[in-house]
């Protein structure tokens, strides 16, 4: 995949976050879609960041949160009271974003074609980034959904 289209489907992904979290406050933030079992709108956006955090030290970027940050927002983790404020949760993401991009803008083909540790196994540096932007895709599509449950119109028509 070239790193034209990769940075294009990363300018989506905050496209995409960025419409469907305009003027969702922090409680809004908290409504989870299928009551205590569902997911929300705080706890989608972080869980990309946190995998993002991940991804940015193959990147040559520094992480936006600490472990500890991070931690509510882990694989396996649930919506919980620990979470963030979202007013931080959008400036990490947009931080992600940057750090993303910038990281993106280093690579060559040799580099992408290096090995690096995946959630699946090791792979190359630029299946990797693939991988993390199809799994950023996949949750951020969520929120056009997680907004309607907190009875916001849409907003991508």
């Amino acid at each position: 995949m070239s790193l034209d289209i990769l940075r294009r489907q990363i300018h989506m992904a905050a496209y995409v976050t960025a419409k469907n979290t305009d003027g969702i406050t922090h409680d809004e933030s908290l409504v989870r879609l299928l009551g205590d079992d569902g997911s929300n709108i705080n706890w989608t956006v972080g869980h990309v960041v946190f995998v993002r955090c991940q991804l940015l030290r193959h990147l040559g970027q520094p992480s936006v949160w600490t472990p500890e940050e991070w931690r509510p927002y882990a694989r396996g983790s649930a919506p919980s009271p620990e979470l963030m404020p979202f007013d931080e949760v959008r400036r990490a993401f947009d931080l992600s974003q940057e750090r993303f991009l910038a990281g993106l803008g280093t690579l060559t083909e040799e580099r992408m074609a290096t090995m690096v540790p995946g959630p699946n196994g090791e792979e190359s540096l630029g299946s990797l980034v693939g991988t993390i932007i199809g799994h950023d895709l996949y949750h951020l599509g969520q929120l056009g959904v997680l907004r309607r449950v907190v009875g916001k119109e849409g907003v991508i028509k």
